[in-house]
């Protein structure tokens, strides 16, 4: 296929599938259909926003769109007026992205994870799993696994989980793994981000 007939972007409210105007509409379902079955896992537990900005659904367009989404456990929902996600839109090199990817489930050994932007898991990272992303990675959970924050060269990147405990900590080209001698589990939250050219780890003081 030499163009996408539907473009699938993580951002702050979960995902938004964005639909291209001149697209045949069957193909829009096919390839909406082929992306979710190749990630299904990926994609559990996130809430679907639909941007067609550029061309109107008929009802019966968005009856087959929800039915779609919803044969991988998904459903589309309406997100008020002042919170609806912008359409996809090419953005220069030097502006800032805001992208965020909300993961509703633990993620799970073998389980790999890349997302241009800031990963949030609302669950836990077990050790085998990997994050890797751009920006931040926030684990409400415990962090047993690979975690590699601001994968572009972004420094400013952090690491924060409940119980940080990875296997191996990465942020931008700095890399911190776990020490041979067994130490204390963390009594709370912890924050690690790039201080003095070493990644440190620190309590989260909210």
């Amino acid at each position: 296929m030499s163009k996408e007939a539907c473009i699938i972007k993580g951002n702050k409210h979960g995902l938004s599938i964005s639909i291209p105007r001149e697209m045949d509409f069957a193909e829009v379902l096919s390839q909406l259909r082929t992306r979710l079955a190749s990630a299904q896992e990926f994609f559990a537990g996130a809430a679907v926003y639909v941007s067609a900005a550029d061309r109107d659904l008929e009802p019966e367009e968005k009856q087959q769109l929800a039915k779609t989404v919803e044969e991988f456990g998904l459903s589309i929902t309406e997100p008020e007026a002042d919170e609806a996600p912008a359409p996809a839109v090419e953005s220069g090199k030097d502006e800032f992205k805001e992208d965020t990817l909300l993961l509703r489930r633990t993620i799970r050994s073998g389980q790999k994870i890349r997302y241009d932007g800031n990963v949030v898991v609302l669950g836990d990272v077990n050790p085998g799993a990997e994050i890797i992303c751009s920006g931040d990675i926030l684990v409400l959970g415990s962090l047993r696994g690979v975690a590699h924050a601001g994968c572009t060269g972004n420094v400013n990147a952090s690491v924060f989980a409940f119980r940080l405990e990875p296997t191996q900590l990465r942020i931008a080209n700095y890399i911190s793994r776990s020490p041979d001698e067994k130490l204390p589990k963390p009594l709370g939250p912890e924050l690690a981000r790039v201080c003095d050219n070493v990644i440190q780890i620190t309590a989260y003081q909210s």
